[in-house]
């Protein structure tokens, strides 16, 4: 990164800096500078990191962390950046022991680690042990010691202190590490150790050696040591402000409250604190803390420090000579008449930002917008490079100008690095995992519940079956072969679903009918988008300069998800045929962002934009998220909803008729006769399916030839996306953009004092503050309690047992900021989106569930501000630290886990059912999610292969495939002694025999060996199964039946006319050429068999060569 200027290389202003610096060596003291502005002191630290083992810079908040941090990382020195952003004991513990084992390292805090008692330096190494590769200890001595520290033996690994034992791995989560590490052994020799992520249970890198620690307790510690004892002569960083800031008591210690003093009113005390006595506290989890020592005693220690002065008090202070730049906020004028400044002044400017394609951006956008910036771009009097610092300074002795894009735009800056090592995907967690007692379904069979495997004799053999109980004393019990007609019972409202009576074709007759039903609305569908298809609409022209700078001056980055979706949309606008796309993407992912942008580009052609939304809230967030976004444009934005007077809506009225207003926003009002645009150009649709049939009608007689942008929040399957290819163009987000903010979330108990603190703080940024108490019959007595502690503060209450005039008139207000916070039930926790709202505090946090904290907490951090996020418990036994983990990992939108993997199955089926209209709903309940996506898929394939041959005729056909059973006389599965879980056995063999790409057996094998080590040979044979069935049903096979002397390979039932028509002469021809000897067609009264006399004894040489002979036979029938 350094060598992209060499103007930073050796800049100037650090000259007298350094000089100092060499005078101190080792030796403590004090040094006192003027303000280091911009990204100047990362700058300064990669300078003099080389001749600086030890370096600790101290901020004032956890944001300013991560984001020196972040520049740090990315200037290079990842390897030596260690953050202290957590003061719990086991972060703390785990940091220490990093730092120890570093010789270089940059550590970068907040001024709180000042306080914090530690455990001294030789207690931490006595506790901690190595575990090396090849060395010690041996299998059963590192299990013993494992005990021997108490940890906690569970099925997994997935908290600190736990640890798992599977065959030869032994995984475990030490107190001094980051991540839980799995062990693997041959024998007793330790052959491997690598890191592994605690969600999806998959290895990340292999390492030399991890450390193991007891953990360090408190009450047996002396916790004597400070942050100093683990520096040796370190160089530290502070402000003099902070420093005397941190070192006077501040007000709330002073007006320290005795909780005695707080009354509380005995019918709401449950609500707050449950039955408990007063219960250890969160901040038993915390280091303790040093109150009794000044800055006298933190100037002892044997350090040297840099302390920036922001007012010259010292005599000796060392001026940089740097200063900050002035706020630009997307002014070109000012920038352009800054720039020229500069330029007047021999000033070398330079525009660093943060990837190609802004680099791209800005030179276009300087240059449209005046001919000199151009010229000074060509010239170099302009540099404009990719060097991703979060602010830039002027440097008088350098003759510098450094801006920063984030400074142009006034963009946040991001708070963490993209993850470099991709965490791998668990194949296994994909699938819903079914439990003993889950509603399940199979596709011939109907619902039943699953009750668990059992091994059933099959001929000769033992096989693990599926064990299905149906109505009336029914029992189902399927073999491997069938697993894939097995699917987890998944619907809208979770309700238990009536079980099937085998035997009675009620089942039968129910897929009959939804399918019917479906055919028809796809059919509906297909229809509308092939009459669209053959319209003409208007096409828009390409982007003016304006809509580059738009795009610019977006406050996030663009995900490539993004802009792929924005160039999509411009695109279809661009084109001759009227739009019709669809943009999916969860909430906070940046679709608003994508219809401002589509919005614009219809105004700069002329063209009217109309914005239909489902609720008057609704109207009003766009309303005023549109006007913020282009309020440096002369773009006219007007609203139409109950909150507009009679008088201002005919004035909007008028406007609108003679082009005087450039988009409308508003509810199913503006689909009223007596609304007259003057030239609609784009509609566009947010939450399409919250409307009623009325309402669709009237859009589609206003979509006809308008283009139209539909927005969506509920994700929508991809197999869904799949098989309405070519019904509906869809475009989906599925990434946040990097530098979103992410939400700081703790759990405490309940204490009015923290509880104020958290919403003064807010209140003082001018924000406000949600807090959700979900019970409606205390909720007024909750406010009354938080009214009177807090007597300055404005509440507002909202819950769904108000009308919904009331109701709406309360957010409305909140919205217009006449209250500071508003107490409200869950029902905030769906489309609510006010950017000024920045904390939640959500009461009795234990009677939610994950999936529903995740979408509360996502209420917040939708601006540019740090958000926080606090769940009350009454006392931290019941809500367990895993879940928590939980809520903190849905930041980095990993694998989120089977919790989350479900409450995305709940969106994807009520996202399935708005796609395809609300009546589809009560299809999916009554057959469950994968039969009714299965039917589905039959269906258009039938509609595209009948009626509309046409519209599809550019598509590529779909390929069929047989669903083969093989039949054998030797045994295969997964032994309970290699894989002892039940729930796990079941997912690898339902995943083995549903795989779409052989690269998938691959990657489950992978993942197989990766958990529970090396394959046996049944195991290796359950992998050639699958195989083997996989080539089979390419090959249209029905069934393989392998027998000790014989083989018969079953072709499909007569019925099937395409085969005997298109490929069966193709297969008997290679058949005969290439296997006449071996290979015989015989023809029985149900079927034609292909057989073959068994002349290989072992199972795994019948295998082989059965996957290369059918493989061979799949290839011939598909070309």
């Amino acid at each position: 990164m350094k060598n992209i200027f060499p103007l930073l290389e050796n800049p100037a202003f650090t000259k007298e800096l350094k000089e100092q610096l060499s005078l101190l060596k080792n030796q403590k003291g004090k040094i006192t500078v003027s303000q280091f502005y911009g990204s100047s002191k990362a700058l300064f630290v990669s300078e003099i990191f080389s001749d600086n083992n030890h370096i600790l810079i101290l901020l004032p908040s956890i944001q300013s962390v991560h984001e020196l941090a972040v520049e740090l990382s990315l200037l290079g020195f990842t390897d030596f950046v260690v953050q202290i952003d957590d003061f719990s004991k086991e972060s703390i513990q785990e940091r220490l022991t990093v730092i120890s084992n570093k010789d270089k390292f940059i550590a970068i805090s907040t001024y709180e680690v000042l306080r914090i008692k530690l455990p001294s330096k030789n207690e931490l190494s006595n506790r901690t042990t190595t575990i090396t590769a090849g060395g010690e200890p041996s299998y059963d001595e590192l299990v013993e010691y494992l005990n021997l520290l108490n940890y906690n033996k569970e099925k997994f690994a997935e908290d600190p202190g736990d640890y798992a034992i599977r065959g030869s791995i032994i995984d475990f989560w030490s107190f001094s590490e980051k991540m839980p590490c799995r062990v693997e052994f041959d024998g007793d020799f330790l052959e491997s150790i690598r890191y592994f992520d605690s969600d999806s249970q998959r290895s990340l890198n292999k390492v030399e050696s991890v450390t193991l620690a007891a953990i360090i307790d408190s009450s047996e510690s002396n916790e004597s040591g400070n942050i100093f004892n683990y520096l040796d002569s370190p160089l530290v960083f502070a402000s003099q402000f902070e420093l005397s800031h941190f070192f006077s008591p501040s007000d709330s210690e002073k007006e320290e409250e005795s909780e005695e003093t707080i009354e509380i009113d005995a019918s709401i005390r449950e609500e707050l604190y449950s039955d408990r006595k007063k219960t250890s506290s969160i901040e038993d989890e915390k280091p303790k803390i040093e109150n009794q020592f000044s800055l006298d005693d933190l100037f002892a220690h044997n350090c040297r420090w840099i302390i920036e002065e922001e007012l010259e008090q010292s005599g000796n202070r060392i001026n940089l000579q740097i200063s900050e730049i002035q706020p630009i906020n997307s002014n070109f004028e000012l920038f352009f008449n800054i720039l020229s400044e500069q330029r007047k002044k021999n000033n070398q400017i330079v525009l660093a930002v943060e990837n190609e394609l802004q680099v791209r951006r800005l030179i276009d956008l300087l240059s449209e917008y005046k001919e000199e910036l151009s010229e000074m771009i060509l010239s170099g009097n302009i540099k404009v490079a990719v060097f991703p610092i979060k602010s830039g300074f002027y440097s008088k002795p350098d003759h510098l100008f450094l801006v920063t894009d984030y400074q142009i735009f006034n963009k946040p800056y991001r708070t963490k690095l993209p993850g470099k090592s991709k965490v791998k995907k668990s194949r296994i967690k994909d699938l819903a995992s079914i439990k003993k007692g889950d509603y399940v379904v199979h596709q011939n069979f109907g619902i039943g519940m699953y009750a668990g495997l059992e091994n059933i004799k099959i001929g000769d053999i033992e096989q693990e079956s599926i064990k299905i109980l149906y109505a009336e004393g029914g029992v189902v019990y399927v073999n491997l072969n069938y697993f894939s007609l097995v699917k987890k019972f998944s619907q809208k409202d979770n309700i238990p679903p009536k079980l099937s009576s085998l035997g009675s074709g009620e089942w039968k007759k129910t897929k009959k009918k939804v399918k019917a039903q479906i055919k028809e609305a796809a059919r509906e569908l297909i229809t509308l988008y092939a009459k669209r298809k053959s319209s003409e609409g208007y096409a828009f022209s390409s982007d003016s300069i304006w809509q580059k700078e738009l795009e610019a001056s977006f406050f996030y980055e663009d995900t490539p998800d993004q802009s792929k979706v924005t160039e999509e949309v411009k695109l279809d606008m661009e084109g001759r045929n009227p739009m019709d796309r669809l943009v999916c993407g969860d909430v906070g992912f940046g679709k608003t962002e994508i219809a401002v942008r589509a919005a614009f580009k219809s105004i700069n052609d002329g063209k009217q934009v109309a914005l239909l939304v489902p609720t008057t809230i609704l109207a009003e967030q766009h309303y005023n998220t549109f006007k913020d976004r282009l309020a440096r444009f002369p773009v006219r934005v007007a609203a139409m909803s109950r909150f507009q007077t009679k008088t201002q809506q005919n004035e909007t009225l008028e406007k609108l008729e003679k082009g005087e207003v450039d988009i409308l926003i508003g509810t199913h009002r503006i689909l009223s006769k007596d609304i007259k645009f003057k030239d609609l150009g784009l509609l566009i649709i947010d939450e399409e399916h919250r409307f009623g049939v009325m309402h669709k009608e009237k859009l589609k007689s206003l979509k006809a030839n308008v283009d139209s942008l539909t927005l969506s929040a509920t994700p929508i399957p991809r197999t869904l996306n799949l098989s309405l290819l070519g019904a509906r163009d869809l475009s989906i987000i599925a990434t946040p953009p990097p530098n979103r903010q992410p939400i700081y979330t703790r759990v405490d108990i309940f204490d009015i004092k923290k509880v104020r603190d958290w919403i003064n703080t807010e209140i003082k940024r001018n924000g406000q503050v949600y807090f959700v108490h979900d019970r409606v019959q205390s909720i007024e007595k909750i406010t009354g309690f938080l009214q009177k502690y807090m007597p300055s503060v404005s509440f507002g209450v909202a819950h769904g047992q108000m009308k919904p005039a009331q109701l709406e008139e309360v957010i409305y207000d909140f919205l217009n900021k006449k209250y500071h916070v508003l107490v409200a039930t869950k029902i905030i926790e769906s489309g609510l989106d006010i950017p000024n709202v920045n904390t939640i505090i959500i009461n009795r946090a234990d009677r939610f569930g994950l999936a529903e904290l995740h979408q509360l907490r996502g209420r917040v951090g939708r601006s540019d501000r740090q958000a926080y996020a606090f769940l009350l418990v009454p006392s931290l036994d019941s809500i367990s630290k895993k879940a928590v983990k939980r809520l903190q990992a849905i930041e980095e939108y990993t694998d989120l886990g089977e919790g989350f993997n479900l409450a995305m199955r709940d969106l994807e089926i009520r996202g399935a059912g708005n796609l395809l209209g609300t009546e589809q709903s009560g299809n999916i309940d009554s057959v469950g999610f994968d039969t009714y996506m299965k039917l589905l898929d039959e269906a258009v394939e039938e509609l595209r292969q009948d009626e509309f041959k046409d519209v599809f005729k550019d598509l590529p056909k779909q390929i069929e495939r047989s669903e083969p059973t093989i039949d054998s006389y030797f045994e295969i599965g997964i032994p309970k002694g290699f894989m002892p879980d039940q729930a796990d056995r079941l997912s690898f063999y339902t995943a083995l025999f549903s795989i779409m790409r052989l690269e998938e057996v691959d990657e489950i094998k992978e993942e197989m060996e990766d958990r529970f080590g090396k394959t046996p040979p049944i195991v290796e044979r359950v992998i050639m199964t699958a195989i083997l069935r996989y080539h089979a049903s390419y090959a249209m096979l029905e069934r393989i039946v392998i027998q000790r002397n014989r083989i018969a390979l079953i072709l499909p039932k007569g019925e099937k006319e395409s085969f005997y028509k298109e490929k069966f002469v193709k297969l008997l021809e290679y058949v005969n050429v290439k296997y006449s000897k071996e290979v015989k067609l015989v023809q029985t009264n149900e079927s034609l068999k292909l057989e073959m006399t068994n002349k290989i004894n072992s199972p795994e040489g019948i295998l082989k060569y059965l996957i290369e002979f059918v493989g061979e036979l799949s290839k011939i029938i598909s070309n």
